[in-house]
């Protein structure tokens, strides 16, 4: 009967206790070739989610850019006023034309020429189209003229009224955007960095 001794000493590292197990095929190649194998999981954003993110990033861009425009507006609107209190003038005007966008008013100064604002009345509020007023100027550049009795305080409460209105909307979207991306708003994607290779 034949010895089964030297059969018993062979045994495998996956049957000794604590052997490590023998790699898959795929690794066993990329551990020959001497790259890592790249994780399936670190998958780049799809362009799904990449669109959304673009979208509350765009959404962002207006409501900074009305932002700009509104600060921008109530710093002019205080310069004017203080234009028009260090050299004041006062007189009657009458309304030639009402726009969204500008009303436009005629009125004589203090030297006898009629001016015609080209940027309209500052705080026109509810003027009517051939409605005489007083009119409230500056005597060194006649251009800029306003209302009697309304200052940068009256565009204030429409300043104040339209960021309101706007983040109330952008705020949202935002959110919404970046929810569906489950992305940072600024954050920048960068790709997998060269993977450092193995001894052997």
């Amino acid at each position: 009967m034949p010895d089964a001794g030297p059969r018993l000493e062979r045994v495998t590292a996956d049957a000794a206790p604590g052997g490590r197990a023998a790699p898959p095929a795929a690794e066993a190649r990329a551990l020959e070739s001497g790259t890592a194998p790249a994780p399936a999981a670190a998958a780049d954003p799809s362009r799904r989610r990449l669109g959304w993110r673009w979208a509350a990033r765009g959404f962002a861009l207006i409501a900074v850019a009305i932002t700009v425009m509104m600060l921008a507006l109530g710093i002019g609107m205080r310069a004017n006023d203080s234009a028009i209190d260090e050299n004041f003038g006062s007189t009657t005007a009458t309304v030639l034309s009402v726009s969204p966008l500008r009303t436009g008013i005629e009125f004589v100064d203090v030297t006898g020429a009629t001016i015609r604002p080209e940027g309209g009345v500052l705080y026109p509020g509810l003027l009517n189209l051939g409605q005489q007023f007083v009119v409230e100027y500056s005597t060194k550049d006649p251009q800029i003229a306003r209302v009697a009795g309304r200052t940068a305080a009256v565009g204030t409460v429409m300043i104040a009224v339209t960021l309101g209105v706007t983040y109330l909307i952008a705020l949202p979207l935002i959110w919404w955007c970046l929810r569906r991306a489950r992305l940072p708003l600024l954050g920048l994607h960068r790709g997998p960095g060269p993977r450092s290779q193995t001894r052997r």
